[in-house]
């Protein structure tokens, strides 16, 4: 039998809400004629859809970045300023299509602020330059009198919009990316750029590019980290995973891995942070951003003729997203933030079209996690059998229970969150709850009996969660279905 032991009255540190985070890109079918579609029936006065709405504010995240991405590189924030009926239309110089402008910088804050967001702008690196960055924050933030502001308030919002998190570029590291260049390059540009925003307000969080790739992560994040430093307070991640679709096992074994696997290479980044901080002799550390992560692989096109359409995502890469959310509570005193990619459409937690919202199955995790998870992480000890994943002639051994725990000190309320990786066994496991009330508990799961299967059109909520009362007794067990993702709530 397997076992989870929690303590609740330990804890590992304290979890930011801002993990829970989303990603909202200004590209076709994404923020433009998805969320902001003017005409639409569900549309409101500012062409907002208020089903799309509604679903992202149900998962309530507590940060969105946008525009970009790749297609914020060359992003002209003036063309999304000003009365949306006179803004052009423009190229998205990444994807080589045509965009609308009229979700701009103030369409975006009022729509985090709708629904209870930070807003987080990323600056565009590849064609924009220092100037124009520091004249969008001074026309987003500009309190007294200047061009920006004055110009800001001549649009119709008196008050400066107050955005508190800005981050400098977006892949640089990529060859693909408009900007590319060396980790050198970049560190210096970084630094200059993070200096600048510091000068014009140094309360505001200020987040510059890590790499996540293998062959540059180290060189690359360790020169950002010692030239800009003194500046930033995050340093930031991309990271998807992929799998075979075509394999026997659908790629199940190695996409339910993924989430695990990942929490290697952030003790190793913060092993890096550390040793920079010794370096410097500082005690302050930036903390880890992911400010795009996903269950990736489901090759979506790019082109210009992509839209919306259909479901891409099963049960197995939702149990991807739950188990890189448990790695980061885990994780808590690294990770600070992250952006899941992306709200909608692309490779995004709802399918939109003009004619349904539908919720993929890795919009689940997101939601369950944000409503049934405390403010502190509680270590675990887990007694599990396992598999061995070979993934580029290397050999990983993958405990079948992925656990994480949290608590909430006013409400006395524990949270244990735990995927059954096992494609095919249910898994009973012995709680060992020190200090915990044995008795009536409740349950969150997240299952289907095909680990593959998937929210579509015709069963929109085929992958969906069940809430269950459950007595645990004097000698408390878990039942926890195969290929399952369940959520357990508890007094303490």
């Amino acid at each position: 039998m397997s076992r989870i032991e929690v303590n609740p009255s330990r804890s590992i540190g304290r979890v930011d809400p801002k993990i829970y985070g989303h990603f909202l890109s200004r590209r076709r079918w994404v923020a433009d004629d998805a969320l902001y579609q003017p005409g639409h029936p569900e549309a409101d006065e500012a062409g907002i859809r208020r089903d799309v709405r509604a679903a992202l504010a149900a998962a309530a995240p507590p940060i969105i970045r946008w525009p970009g991405g790749c297609t914020g590189t060359t992003y002209n924030w003036q063309d999304g300023i000003g009365p949306a009926a006179q803004r052009p239309r423009s190229v998205d110089w990444h994807f080589g299509y045509d965009v609308g402008n009229g979700f701009g910088t103030a369409e975006f804050v009022s729509f985090c602020r709708s629904i209870g967001a930070e807003p987080q702008i990323n600056l565009p690196m590849g064609t924009g330059t220092l100037r124009d960055a520091l004249e969008w924050l001074e026309y987003t933030n500009g309190a007294g009198p200047s061009r920006w502001a004055d110009l800001r308030r001549a649009h119709g919002h008196p008050e400066p919009f107050d955005v508190r998190y800005w981050q400098i570029g977006n892949e640089e590291w990529g060859d693909w990316e408009i900007g590319h260049s060396t980790g050198d390059e970049y560190a210096v540009r970084a630094r200059e750029w993070a200096k600048s925003i510091k000068k014009l307000d140094p309360e505001l969080q200020v987040l510059a590019l890590g790499c996540w790739l293998p062959d540059q992560a180290v060189p690359w994040t360790y020169a950002v980290l010692r030239e800009a430093w003194q500046y930033l307070d995050y340093v930031t991640a991309h990271k998807y995973w992929g799998c075979d679709r075509t394999a026997p096992d659908g790629g199940y074994h190695e996409m339910v891995a993924s989430g695990y696997l990942e929490e290697q290479a952030i003790r190793a980044m913060a092993g890096l942070i550390d040793l920079v901080a010794r370096e410097k002799g500082s005690t302050k550390r930036p903390r880890l951003a992911f400010t795009e992560w996903n269950a990736g692989g489901t090759q979506r096109a790019m082109s210009p003729t992509w839209r919306g359409g259909g479901t891409q995502y099963r049960l197995a890469d939702a149990l991807a997203v739950a188990a890189f959310l448990n790695a980061m509570q885990r994780q808590c005193n690294t990770v600070g933030l992250a952006n899941f990619a992306q709200s909608i459409n692309v490779a995004g937690a709802l399918a939109v079209t003009d004619e349904y919202v539908i919720r993929e199955t890795v919009y689940w995790p997101l939601l369950l996690q944000r409503q049934h998870s405390g403010s502190v992480a509680v270590p675990v000890t887990v007694d599990s059998d396992g598999y061995t994943l070979d993934r580029d002639g290397q050999q990983f051994a993958v405990p079948y229970l992925d656990v994480s725990a949290t608590k909430d000190e006013a409400s006395r309320r524990l949270w244990i969150s735990v995927i059954n990786r096992h494609r095919t066994e249910e898994i009973l496991a012995e709680l060992r709850l020190p200090n915990v009330p044995h008795g009536l508990a409740r349950t969150w799961r997240l299952w289907h009996e095909d680990p593959l299967g998937m929210n579509t059109v015709d069963d929109p909520d085929a992958v969906a969660p069940q809430e269950e009362a459950v007595d645990l007794g004097s000698d408390p067990k878990l039942a926890l279905p195969p290929h399952s993702y369940t959520i357990l709530e508890l007094q303490f």
